[in-house]
């Protein structure tokens, strides 16, 4: 194969419950994960290797050189598998996923540049040692590889598959300011030491009654338990209840932040309500991202 297209699926967090630090630091955490349709696309074509890896973005703001995940999710794979010899990788991608806003957005694109890899070079490697290979890349790679609904442990890279939720609408309030992951966990420990973040054992009540929602499809004890345990964290805290309550007030039956933030994410059960909670949420969210729940993770199209 001399290129692929793909699609490389945003997620949110609609539970994440942060535990301690761990001795590699990071922090053990619970977290049931839901792929959307929100996605940006990808193009990968080989190369006679003149460059290795050529990567071009439609956003000035995304970084194109090492510290892109694509690039370490490229170098991962042919560190694993040798495949790409003397050839390169050229990569076009043409971003719609808002950058440092808790949707990980550069973990889908890592993802999408595996399954990419592994499609070029036409290996069929199956889904579980692409999950391995991404789980060193970041910890949210293995999820946007898998997509649907999940449970996510450890790190967030060991991962269980949950049965679908409804297909929800989601209106998505997003800052233009990119928030780093690094910090809001940085100011969580601080607050944790302070007594003043909430302990791992606060939410498992919430946690355990989500999970068994999800398992019994009781889906009314779903959104009265979702909970972010970074919120408290988050230096945009004010902005983030502030686009919680005008959801709510809009119409959403739930909305809470995902990730590290600050990207509020609002659930609405049909289009017009959706385009409702959108309208408000729009008279002071610099962005405001209408779209829905997706079955899927990243995926070749072309």
């Amino acid at each position: 194969m001399l290129g692929a297209k793909m699609v490389a699926r945003a997620k949110i967090n609609l539970f994440l419950q942060v535990g301690e630090r761990r001795d590699d630091g990071f922090h053990e955490i619970k977290s049931v994960m839901q792929a959307l349709e929100l996605s940006d696309e990808l193009y990968f074509r080989r190369t006679d290797g003149a460059q290795r890896i050529l990567i071009r973005c439609n956003d000035p703001c995304m970084p194109t050189t090492g510290e892109n995940l694509v690039c370490k999710a490229i170098e991962a794979f042919d560190k694993h598998t040798g495949a790409m010899g003397s050839s390169g990788i050229d990569v076009l991608i043409n971003k719609r996923i808002p950058i440092g806003a808790g949707l990980g957005g550069g973990s889908a694109d890592a993802a999408a540049a595996l399954l990419a890899m592994n499609h070029i070079y036409e290996l069929e490697m199956p889904m579980d040692t692409l999950l391995s290979i991404g789980a060193r890349v970041g910890s949210d790679v293995p999820f946007c590889l898998a997509g649907g609904t999940a449970l996510a442990t450890g790190r967030g890279e060991e991962i269980r598959t949950l049965d679908p939720l409804p297909p929800f609408q989601v209106v998505l309030a997003a800052m233009t300011q990119e928030i780093s992951t690094r910090e809001v966990y940085d100011r969580f420990d601080s607050m944790a030491a302070d007594g003043k973040a909430p302990a791992a054992s606060e939410t498992e009540s919430e946690f355990q009654a989500l999970i068994s929602g999800i398992e019994k499809h009781e889906f009314a004890n779903i959104y009265p338990n979702l909970r972010n345990s970074l919120e408290s964290a988050t230096i945009a805290s004010a902005q983030v209840e502030e686009f919680k309550s005008t959801a709510m007030g809009a119409g959403a039956v739930a909305a809470m932040m995902t990730g590290s933030g600050s990207t509020v994410f609002a659930l609405v059960a049909g289009m017009e309500q959706a385009a409702e909670v959108a309208w408000e949420l729009g008279k002071t969210a610099p962005i405001t991202i209408i779209t829905s729940f997706s079955d899927k993770g990243a995926e070749v199209t072309a």
